[in-house]
This record gives structure tokens, C-alpha cells and sequence, in this order.
């Protein structure tokens, strides 16, 4: 009767478990959120984490892109301050965008370097975000 009993318990504990397996199959996935069509914007050139002498004016290579409604334009900001900003000249949007533009450092110490992409009806992209050090000259 023991031996009885011990096979029904683990017969009803394999049941149990079997029942509680949560086995997914690929109908009851949940649905994705897709991921906004925003513009791109990417900084080129310096890498992340430059050092800069202070008082030199110094190049960013960004590049924008956006095939859906194309790049109207483009800012670049130093520690969320508008330092520069550039259009397309051959067209009001482009789908690629590629421009070099510059900044004079001046104050020592790490800045914030964001760039954004604009469509024309001003929805904007993500930032493109590197770090800038500007130390003294030797």
C-alpha cells in the first residue's frame, strides 16, 4: 500500500508540474513595440573622450540620416547650449546629411557635445552625445 501510494503521489506531482509549465508557443508571444521612425544623427569624428587644447577651434564630423522624411537640419550644442547649426543646400531635405562643423573651446574641463537632426515638421532625433576635455596648453 505504501509503494501504492508513493507511485500515486509522484504520478499527481508530475501532473501538477506538467500542468504549471508555462510553454509559450509562438501564437502567444506579446506583440513588439515598434521602435519610433526617427531621424539619425551620429558624430563622425573626434572619438569619445577627446582632449582638446583650450582656445582651438576644433572640427565635428556628423552625418545625419533619414530616409523616411529626409533631414531639414542640423544643431550641434556644447553643454546644451546651441553652438551651431547647418542646412542642406541642395535641397530643403536630404535623406543623408553630412556636415563638418566647429567649435572654439574656451572654458577647461569636460563638456557635453550633442548633436540633433531635425525633419522639417521639427521632429528630432535622439541626440548624438560624446564627451569633450579641454585642458591648458603645455
Amino acid at each position: 500500500m505504501t509503494k501504492r501510494l508513493s507511485l500515486w503521489l509522484l504520478g499527481s506531482l508530475l501532473i501538477v508540474l506538467l500542468a504549471a509549465c508555462n510553454l509559450t508557443t509562438p501564437d502567444n508571444l506579446p506583440t513588439p513595440i515598434p521602435t519610433p521612425d526617427l531621424p539619425r544623427v551620429e558624430i563622425i569624428d573626434p572619438p569619445n573622450n577627446v582632449q582638446v587644447y583650450e582656445n582651438t577651434e576644433f572640427n565635428f564630423d556628423i552625418v545625419a540620416r533619414d530616409e523616411t522624411q529626409g533631414i531639414s537640419w542640423l544643431v550641434l550644442l556644447v553643454d546644451g547650449a546651441e553652438i551651431n547649426q547647418a542646412r542642406p543646400q541642395d535641397a530643403e531635405t536630404v535623406e543623408v546629411f553630412r556636415v563638418t562643423m566647429n567649435w572654439r573651446t574656451s572654458e577647461l574641463g569636460n563638456h557635453a557635445v550633442e548633436a540633433i537632426a531635425y525633419r522639417a515638421d521639427g521632429t528630432q532625433s535622439d541626440p548624438a552625445v560624446l564627451n569633450v576635455e579641454v585642458i591648458a596648453r603645455p
